[in-house]
């Protein structure tokens, strides 16, 4: 059992250079990666030093022990935020690592039947609170690296729960190994725990990177000063919604909206007051659309919406009612008021065509409504 220690403590020391490395082209996930790395290293460290010192001397159980409570309370910690659970304050971390630290050492002191059970009890606690901040991912998993994860943790957590047993039912001499579950299951927990550790790590790093390709991905989708669809989302989107709405005898429809002289906005309050504009429209465009509505912004001072309507008449009411949201009411921005108008061009989106020429109908129909006096919706005339 102490050459799978020394075994177990290479592979978290692996994991945690591997960690390392990731740390370096990863910023996103760089606290998170780097505080595992340091709690791979602190096993690892318990683990080699329990194989390899002395037989004899006592002192390698108590490090062992520091070394697996306060590096699996460390990694606990970090894999908070890449599941995407709120990371907690220092001194509250502190103290998860500086209460088991000290009880051990008491317990180290109160003699070998009281040390085994509290190391025990300890690692059953770190380990059942690692598999419930991973609840969500063994529920509802958003990605098979969640899932792995949570379940070789639930995993390390029942292999506590049989050895908190054994400890309490064991009345023998102290083992070096600090388990003392029955001879036949040794060997399962010898091969559990030389490959644990970077089993473990490879997970978190898949973690990692399953958490940037997603923030990536919504990076890519969801624009970032409106917080709506990017075009290249709505664009990817499109053909698949327009197939469901004919599929339920409904009318496929393109609004295309574009903010009144906006660059004179720009040009007389700052773009920052700009931004503030763009971002107040589209709060309002929200507001007067059903929920799952396509939306975008579709470039610029340019928004598209993607309408499930009835026919051209529920489709021109709708952008009415989008018209007079935007502009019915001045915008507060302080103890300033700033009147925005917008102009909205409608067209169908028929089944076999284009979603091009739809969006192009839309255009002339924006236009014609710029044309005739800005602040107005015009519904393109049917092809």
């Amino acid at each position: 059992m102490l050459f799978t220690y020394v075994i177990g403590g290479f592979g978290a020391w692996a994991a945690a250079l591997m960690l390392l490395i990731a740390v370096q082209g990863d910023s996103l996930n760089r606290g998170g990666l780097a505080r595992s790395a340091l709690g791979f290293a602190l096993l690892g460290a318990g683990m080699v030093t329990s194989g390899v010192a002395e037989r004899a001397a006592r002192w390698p159980l108590l490090v062992l022990a520091l070394t697996a409570v306060v590096g699996t309370a460390v990694i606990y910690r970090a894999l908070r935020p890449l599941v995407g659970a709120r990371p907690v304050a220092i001194t509250r971390l502190a103290l998860e690592i500086g209460v088991p630290s000290l009880a051990l050492l008491l317990a180290w002191f109160a003699g070998p039947r009281s040390f085994a059970l509290t190391f025990h009890a300890l690692c059953l606690a770190v380990s059942l609170g690692i598999t419930w901040t991973m609840r969500r991912a063994l529920v509802a998993p958003r990605n098979a690296a969640e899932a792995a994860v949570a379940v070789t943790l639930l995993v390390y957590a029942c292999s506590w729960i049989v050895a908190l047993d054994a400890a309490i039912r064991h009345d023998g001499p102290e083992h070096r190994h600090l388990l003392y579950v029955e001879a036949p299951l040794l060997p399962a927990y010898a091969v559990l725990y030389a490959l644990l550790p970077l089993l473990v790590g490879a997970l978190v790093l898949n973690l990692a990177n399953a958490r940037l390709h997603y923030r990536l991905r919504r990076y890519a989708d969801i624009d970032e000063l409106t917080g709506l669809l990017t075009r290249r989302a709505l664009l990817e989107r499109a053909a698949v919604w327009q197939a469901d709405v004919l599929a339920r005898g409904r009318l496929p429809a393109v609004l295309l909206l574009d903010v009144d002289h906006f660059k004179p906005i720009n040009d007389t309050h700052g773009h920052e007051r700009g931004d503030e504009v763009l971002r107040a429209v589209s709060g309002r465009l929200r507001g007067t659309l059903r929920t799952g509505t396509p939306l975008a912004r579709w470039g610029g001072e340019e928004f598209l919406v993607l309408l499930d309507a009835s026919g051209m008449e529920g489709a021109g009411a709708a952008a009415e009612r989008m018209r007079a949201a935007v502009g019915g009411t001045p915008f507060r921005f302080g103890e300033s008021r700033l009147s925005v108008t917008a102009s909205i061009g409608v067209a169908a989106w028929a089944a076999g065509d284009d979603f091009t020429n739809a969006v192009a109908e839309a255009d002339t129909a924006l236009y014609s409504a710029k044309r005739a006096g800005r602040d107005q919706a015009h519904v393109a005339e049917p092809a």
